[in-house]
C-alpha cells in the first residue's frame, strides 16, 4: 500500500505488488536487462554533464533526495536563509537540508504532512513528471490539450484528474518515454535510477542544455490541434554549431531551433544549399545535420531558417562572419579590442625558411570582468604549426596554446579565488623553425578572484559541531582527462569548514570553495606539462574547529598527455 504526493497532487492511490520467487541475483540481472534501453540517455549525461550516476547501481529505487540534488546541481536552484521551510525529518543547517530547501523554494517539490520530506522515500511516475514540469515552469495547457495527450494511452484511467495536465506538459516537453509500450503511462510505478536519469535528460534537452537522442522506442504524440490559419508561426530561439572557425570538407555543421512546434522546417546555408529539412526531433525543438562535401566552400555564410504552418512561414535569418565552410582561408577575426601598438614588423629575411611566422588576429571569449571559477579562453589565428603560449600578468605565465586546428590556436586560464588583477597585459608567442613572433596588448577587463561565479549561501546561525567534520561524498566530472582539460572536483560535507583537494603524489593541496552550506566546489584546468595519472587518487580534505577529516574520489583517474 502506497500513499503519494498526498501535497504534490492531493490525492493517494493503492499499488499491489505480487510475491516473486526469484533469487535476488536473478532479479538484479532480470533488472539490470529491462533497463538495457536507458543505457544511451545515461551515457548522455555524464558525458555531458558533471553529474555521476552509474556510481550506484541504476536498477536502485530513485529516493527523493537525489532527484533533488539532481535538480539544484541543474537547475541552479540556491536556497535563501532567510526563508527556511520546518523539515522535521531532516537535520538542520546540513547539506541535505539545504538541498530540500532550495527545491521547497523553488516550488519543485513539496512537503508531506507534518512537514517532513522523506528523503529516503521513493517516487512514482507521475510524480516525477509533476516535479519536472513545475521545475521546467512549463505553460499550463487548454482542456483539449489534456485530451488530446490522455487519448493516446491505454491506461489513462489510472491517472487521476488532477495527474492529467501534468501528462499533457510533460509531453509537451517530450518527458514521456514509456518503454517497452509507448501506450502505456504506468503512472503508479516507482521510478528506478535509470529510468529518472531519462526524464533528467529531456528535461535538460528541452531547456536547450543537451543536444536531444533518438529515442529507443517512438514517443507518442497527438495529431496537431487545429490552429487558425491566421496564426503566426514563431522561431523562438536559434543556435548554430560551430559559429566560428573553419568547418573541413567532411566535418559537419548543426542548425537547431526552438520554434512552434508541428510546424515544417527547412534552412538555407547560404552558397552551399537550399532547403534542407529540418526534422522536429521533439515538440518545438527543430534540427538538421549538414555534411560538407568537396565542392562546398563559402565564406561568412548566410544561415536562414524558414517555419511554415497551415500555409503561413516565418524566416529568420543570420550571418555568421567567423565561419568558414570547406576549403577556404580562414576568417579575419578581428581583435576584440585595438591593439596599443602595431605589431612589430621583423626585418625581411630573403629566404623563405627564416621567415617569422605571422599572428593575424586574437579573440578573448567571455569579454567581461572575470570572477573566481571564469575560463578565460584565448585563440589565435596564426601561421599553421607552430608552437604558441601566453602570459597574462604575472597570473598566468608561459600557458600552452593548443593547434585545436589549421591555424586556429587556443589556450585557456581559470580564475583562482586569490588571482587579482585590473587590466593586466596579455602576451602571445607564435614560434616556428626557431623564429618568434609577439604580440602584447592591455586586457581591457578586471580579473578578481574574490567574488565567485556562484552566490555563496551563509548557513543559519548554529554552534559548530564537535568531533571530526564529516564528509559524505566525493565527485568529479570526469575520471578520463587530458593535460590542458579541466578537471572539477566537489564534495558534499559538514559546512563552515576549510576544503581542499589533492592528487596522492602528483598534485599539492587545492583550494575548494564553500558554494552553498556543505558543498565544496572547484574547477581547476590540468597543466599541459604536469606529470601523467594512471588511475590515480583524488584525496580530499576538510578541515573544523581544529580538526580534520579526508576521503578519497570512489573512481581513479586517469590522465593522459
Amino acid at each position: 500500500m502506497r500513499c503519494s504526493w498526498p501535497l504534490a497532487l492531493s490525492l493517494c492511490w493503492t499499488l499491489g505488488w505480487s510475491g516473486v520467487s526469484l533469487p535476488a541475483w536473478s532479479q538484479g540481472v532480470e533488472q539490470q536487462a529491462l533497463l538495457a534501453w536507458t543505457d544511451p540517455y545515461v551515457a548522455a549525461l555524464e558525458r555531458q554533464t558533471d553529474v555521476v550516476i552509474t556510481q550506484e547501481p541504476l536498477s536502485a529505487t530513485l529516493t527523493r533526495l537525489e532527484l533533488a540534488q539532481w535538480l539544484t546541481e541543474f537547475f541552479g536552484y540556491i536556497p535563501n536563509p532567510n526563508q527556511v521551510q520546518e523539515i522535521r525529518d531532516l537535520e538542520p543547517n546540513t547539506p541535505d537540508y539545504w538541498t530540500a530547501q532550495a527545491v521547497l523554494q523553488a516550488g519543485a517539490m513539496r512537503l508531506y504532512e507534518g512537514n517532513e520530506f522523506r528523503p529516503q522515500g521513493d517516487i512514482t511516475h507521475l510524480e516525477a513528471l509533476a516535479i519536472l514540469v513545475r521545475a521546467l515552469q512549463l505553460p499550463a495547457p487548454t482542456q483539449a490539450d489534456i485530451e488530446r495527450w490522455m487519448a493516446l494511452y491505454t491506461d489513462a484511467a489510472d491517472v487521476p484528474e488532477v495527474g492529467r495536465a501534468f501528462v499533457a506538459m510533460a509531453g509537451e516537453a517530450g518527458l514521456l518515454v514509456n518503454v517497452p509500450d509507448p501506450a502505456r503511462l504506468q503512472p503508479n510505478r516507482v521510478l528506478r535510477r535509470a529510468e529518472g536519469a531519462v526524464l533528467l535528460h529531456q528535461a535538460l534537452v528541452y531547456r536547450g542544455q543537451l543536444p536531444p537522442l533518438p529515442p529507443p522506442v517512438a514517443q507518442l504524440r497527438p495529431s496537431p490541434a487545429r490552429v487558425a490559419e491566421t496564426v503566426q508561426p514563431e522561431i523562438f530561439q536559434t543556435r548554430i554549431t560551430p559559429e566560428g572557425g573553419s568547418v573541413p570538407a567532411g566535418g559537419t555543421l548543426t542548425i537547431e531551433a526552438q520554434a512552434t512546434p508541428n510546424g515544417r522546417a527547412t534552412v538555407d546555408i547560404g552558397g552551399v544549399v537550399q532547403g534542407l529539412p529540418m526534422q522536429e526531433v521533439q515538440p518545438g525543438y527543430y534540427r538538421a545535420v549538414y555534411s560538407l562535401g568537396p565542392q562546398d566552400a563559402v565564406f561568412g555564410p548566410d544561415i536562414s531558417i524558414q517555419l511554415t504552418l497551415n500555409g503561413v512561414s516565418t524566416r529568420v535569418q543570420r550571418r555568421l562572419p567567423q565561419l568558414a565552410l570547406g576549403n577556404v582561408a580562414p576568417p579575419p577575426v578581428e581583435s576584440v579590442f585595438p591593439p596599443l601598438a602595431p605589431l612589430p614588423q621583423p626585418a625581411p629575411l630573403t629566404a623563405a625558411s627564416n621567415r617569422y611566422p605571422r599572428i593575424e588576429a586574437i579573440r578573448l571569449d567571455p569579454q567581461r570582468d572575470l570572477v573566481e571559477g571564469d575560463i578565460l579562453t584565448i585563440a589565435i589565428w596564426g601561421e599553421s604549426g607552430g608552437i604558441a603560449q601566453f602570459d597574462l600578468g604575472n597570473l598566468a605565465l608561459n600557458q600552452p596554446m593548443r593547434e585545436v586546428r589549421p591555424n586556429h590556436y587556443e589556450g585557456t586560464y581559470v580564475v583562482a579565488p586569490t588571482h587579482q588583477a585590473n587590466n593586466p597585459t596579455l602576451r602571445i608567442v607564435l614560434t616556428k623553425d626557431g623564429l618568434s613572433q609577439e604580440h602584447r596588448e592591455i586586457f581591457p577587463f578586471s580579473i578578481d578572484g574574490s567574488r565567485g561565479t556562484r552566490s555563496t549561501i551563509q548557513p543559519v546561525s548554529a554552534p559548530v559541531a564537535t568531533g571530526l567534520p564529516q564528509i559524505f561524498s566525493v565527485t568529479t566530472n570526469s575520471t578520463n582527462l587530458r593535460m590542458g582539460e579541466i578537471l572539477k572536483v566537489t564534495m558534499r560535507g559538514d559546512p563552515g569548514g576549510r576544503a581542499a583537494f589533492r592528487i596522492v603524489g602528483v598534485t599539492p593541496e587545492v583550494e575548494m570553495r564553500e558554494v552553498a552550506p556543505g558543498l565544496y566546489e572547484t574547477q581547476q584546468q590540468l597543466p599541459f606539462n604536469m606529470q601523467p595519472v594512471n588511475n590515480g587518487i583524488i584525496e580530499v580534505i576538510l578541515q573544523r574547529g581544529g580538526q580534520k577529516t579526508t576521503q578519497t574520489s570512489p573512481s581513479p583517474i586517469t590522465i593522459a598527455p
